[in-house]
């Protein structure tokens, strides 16, 4: 009874996401749903007004109908819609004179079939008990339906349909509910192989950088005694112990990078773009086709050189993402001072072409790269449509 009552209160909210079949335009999809649903609507409602009169055919027909549309929000709720629509047609339906369409001498056969679809999609989308509990009200509703069928004078064998289309609803949504489950453990696995890629990136960037700095420390403190006067043998030993942790410090850097380097691939040395080279950068892109506006507030404050490396990646990636996802959109990059910190932002409107829906993981990988310096960054969709990624780089 707890998995029931599970059903019955709760909250459209506790379902899973849509299953996310349909890949095309939004107002495509209802529209063709509409008329699928008139489709079927019209010749079901003559039946009923046959086997009752205008109000009552009208009644039944837009519950399911309701249900049918609402599924994909409230999923709960419709199932409890078409189990309340599937008694009431049970105490109404008797047969018709002439088949109509889809729609022969026994009405309830085809009346059902969106309920099935309901079911399906909804078991599709437990989770944990209700899961279980919609195929009990399902299995429930329809028993009361076939004891009140029976009670009116009609055979069990008018029942056989529907009670056949209920073992293969529920059976349906098993087994999508099971696909629905391996595509997000793929997707979650594609998900971490792709975090550790992105986090072992960022780090040889990283070691590059710093990489660099430590070299330089090394070189002028071995250089100190032949470039300055003065320098006392206390003070150099000084130089020489600090010279020392910086080799040592870039060799445990490297050993460090070579762990996370794959399939062995020699260390790349050379030099990792700054935010002075962002403007270069939007530049290839206006080259290549892309419609890009820049908005530099000039002059920008001084930032380590791994903050510069990643304004650079951010803009990169964003507008890499605007020209896959929004082809033809105009593209806006801002980068100004916030104080000492850098604030930057790249905005594309929605695009007039089909827009590619790629499982590209480069959102995440902004956000990891500015999490890792400590930074602030938000990345959605705009209500015009349109995409935004903002980002703010501590200096």
């Amino acid at each position: 009874m707890r998995i029931v009552a599970a059903v019955l209160t709760g909250q459209d909210r506790d379902m899973g996401p849509p299953l996310g079949w349909w890949r095309g335009p939004a107002w495509f999809g209802w529209a063709l749903l509409v008329a699928v649903l008139c489709a079927w609507s019209y010749p079901m409602w003559l039946a009923w007004i046959q086997a009752g009169d205008f109000t009552t055919g009208s009644i039944v027909v837009l519950v399911e109908v309701v249900a049918v549309v609402s599924v994909r929000h409230r999923p709960l709720t419709a199932v409890r819609v078409v189990a309340a629509a599937t008694v009431l047609a049970a105490l109404i339906v008797t047969p018709i004179n002439r088949s109509i369409g889809l729609v022969h001498s026994w009405p309830l056969d085809a009346y059902l079939l969106p309920a099935g679809i309901v079911v399906s999609l909804a078991i599709a989308r437990a989770r944990g008990q209700h899961m279980g509990g919609i195929a009990v009200v399902a299995a429930v509703t329809m028993a009361i339906a076939t004891a009140v069928v029976a009670s009116r004078g009609y055979g069990l064998d008018t029942m056989t349909g529907p009670l056949v289309g209920l073992v293969v609803s529920i059976t349906a949504g098993y087994a999508l509910s099971d696909s629905r489950k391996a595509r997000q453990e793929t997707e979650e696995e594609r998900q971490k192989r792709s975090n550790l890629e992105q986090r072992a990136r960022i780090a040889r960037e990283l070691h590059d950088v710093i990489g660099h700095h430590l070299s330089m420390i090394a070189v002028r403190t071995d250089s100190a005694q032949y470039r300055i006067s003065g320098v006392t043998p206390a003070i150099q030993e000084e130089l020489t112990a600090l010279g020392t942790a910086a080799r040592e410090g870039l060799t445990e850097a490297r050993r460090l990078i070579g762990v996370l380097r794959e399939d062995g691939a020699e260390a790349e040395h050379f030099p990792q773009p700054t935010a002075d080279d962002i403007t270069d950068l939007v530049r290839s892109a206006v080259d290549s086709g892309a419609s890009v506006e820049m908005k530099i507030d000039e002059p920008l404050p001084a930032v380590p050189a791994v903050v510069g490396l990643a304004a650079y990646r951010i803009v990169q990636e964003s507008l890499s993402n605007a020209m896959r996802h929004s082809p033809g959109a105009p593209i806006t990059v801002r980068i100004g001072a916030s104080g000492k910190d850098i604030e930057l932002s790249v905005d594309n409107g929605p695009s007039g072409a089909a827009a590619a829906h790629g499982g590209g993981t480069g959102i995440a990988g902004i956000k990891e790269r500015v999490g890792m310096i400590g930074g602030e960054c938000t990345a959605g969709r705009r209500a015009d449509g349109g995409f935004r990624v903002w980002a703010r780089l501590p200096g």
